[in-house]
């Protein structure tokens, strides 16, 4: 069985370019004066340019897209009345059918782009490099890929394979999970902590639920928001001071930054937008963009739309995370107190 490939002929249709590279079928939304850098970051991660559609037109022309291609989105230099009016066209289109997207954003458009697209078939990327879009693209591509047929089982299995992970480096995936089990046996541990008994053994620890079950929040005295400020601020301590040696990502844990801030705020009673979250989480903003939408899909994280301005949105920790976060909050207590 031949390989399909594709073709176009001519460098200009209409004003819309197209390559002739063979490869993963790709969408542009820019205006001109973007479309050179993002057609070039296409061609780079063995794309096949569909289609350039300006940003006044795509409201228009998104519905009559029939594939499901890759969606890259450049947005630096439009006008916020402009994302405000077609941003929720895409978002219909990348929900509809079925299309991963990479975005480019600035820092003053992170709340407004957010507030549409920060889910798992958006992948944001603030002030990136072009080497940073090239491989998002290609990620998007290889998560996009339609099922294709094999001439025989063993080009299935050499195709289809898991790819090789070395054994000493985790995945944020692995990360998280890690990060969800140790709450869960921090959230039981606490509970034995107030109730007064003792602290199970390795049996228990062994045992890797994903349920939270911790105590509720009435018993020993409440959490208070000072308790969770003054841990941000030691955490925010060992940067001062060892930043001298390589820099203040010696200790990045963006998921916990994150997670103590949200949990401040909650007691606190305020809201959070995702640019605060972001600058929270103390890393590059694609990364911290990053790690919200994977901590929103594993159920740690909430996003409420604004409801005065729906061109932003907050996160809050979900029922499970707060109560989690409060268990830890009571263990360490207790656990400082000897």
């Amino acid at each position: 069985m031949g390989n399909a490939t594709f073709t176009d002929h001519g460098a200009d249709r209409g004003g819309r370019r197209c390559y002739a590279t063979p490869g993963h079928a790709m969408l542009l939304i820019a205006d001109p004066g973007a479309a050179p850098d993002a057609e070039r970051a296409i061609a780079e991660a063995g794309g096949r340019l569909l289609q350039r559609i300006a940003w006044r037109e795509a409201a228009a022309l998104l519905p009559q897209v029939a594939t499901s291609p890759v969606v890259l989105i450049d947005t630096t230099a439009v006008a916020i009345p402009t994302l405000d009016a077609v941003l929720p066209a895409i978002r219909r289109f990348l929900v509809q059918a079925d299309a991963a997207a990479v975005v480019l954003l600035t820092p003053d458009r992170i709340d407004i782009v957010a507030g549409y697209l920060i889910d798992g078939q958006a992948d944001l990327l603030c002030e990136p490099t072009s080497a940073q879009v090239t491989a998002a693209l290609a990620s998007a591509a290889a998560r996009n890929r339609p099922p294709t047929l094999h001439d025989s089982v063993s080009e299935r299995v050499q195709t289809e394979r898991e790819p090789f992970r070395h054994p000493g480096h985790d995945s944020d995936e692995e990360r998280l999970r890690r990060l969800i089990e140790g709450m869960a046996q921090i959230s039981r541990y606490a509970a034995d902590l107030t109730r007064g008994g003792t602290v199970s053994g390795s049996h228990d620890l062994a045992d890797r639920r994903r349920a939270f079950h911790g105590e509720p929040a009435a018993s020993g005295h409440g959490v208070t928001a000072p308790e969770v400020r003054r841990l941000i601020h030691l955490r925010q301590l060992r940067g001062k001071f060892f930043g001298q040696f390589i820099g203040e990502g010696l200790f990045e844990d963006p998921a916990w930054d994150m997670l103590l801030d949200l949990f401040a705020a909650e007691l606190e009673g305020i809201r959070v937008s995702v640019s605060s979250l972001c600058i929270a989480a103390a890393v590059a903003p694609t990364t911290a963009l990053r790690w919200i939408t994977r901590m929103t899909e594993m159920g740690l994280f909430i996003r409420h739309p604004d409801p005065v301005d729906r061109r932003r949105a907050f996160m809050a920790l979900s029922p499970r995370a707060s109560e989690a976060m409060r268990a830890y909050m009571l263990a360490a207590r207790k656990t400082e107190a000897g």
